[in-house]
């Protein structure tokens, strides 16, 4: 197995500088805060801290997508061990800002998912689309090499 990187560096489709990497530090968990209010509106800042802070005690890991050194994507990932599918990469989330969208940088982000997760030694990626972020969400996975596998099934508990 390969070395992991700390940081990947590519090209936009409109040829800017993308540099992902590993949130690491309280700063760049701000400074991705506003890009997840894009998909999880109402979101505040103190549940946020608190998820976030659980999230990465169990395994989950942020990186961003940076460009000019402004975060204007996200992806969140986490390991499982399963007895169904082995060893798992699962992608709790994609975002990009709304005003750097249609650059390719959401397929930059699974490309770099995904190479992780091989160098890692994952079986397979996951993720799940909730029926709320409409068709074009589940298009855009399909388009990046992804199937419909089952259905999404929850349950609120008080």
């Amino acid at each position: 197995m390969s070395a992991v990187l700390d940081s990947y560096k590519t090209k936009t489709k409109t040829g800017e500088d993308l540099t992902i990497r590993e949130a690491r530090s309280d700063v760049d968990y701000y400074n991705a805060y506003p890009i997840l209010l894009q998909l999880i509106p109402g979101l505040d800042m103190q549940t946020y801290s608190q998820r976030v802070f659980v999230a990465r005690a169990t395994g989950y890991r942020m990186f961003i997508a940076e460009l000019e050194n402004k975060v204007v994507g996200v992806i969140g990932v986490i390991h499982n061990h399963n007895l169904h599918d082995g060893f798992v990469t699962y992608i709790e989330q994609v975002v990009i800002d709304e005003n750097h969208r249609e650059k390719g940088l959401g397929r930059l982000l699974l490309e770099f998912a995904e190479n992780r997760a091989r160098e890692e030694g994952c079986n397979e990626i996951e993720l799940d689309v909730d029926h709320k972020d409409g068709k074009d969400v589940e298009e855009f996975y399909t388009r990046n090499g992804f199937r419909v596998s089952g259905k999404y099934l929850y349950k609120e508990l008080d």
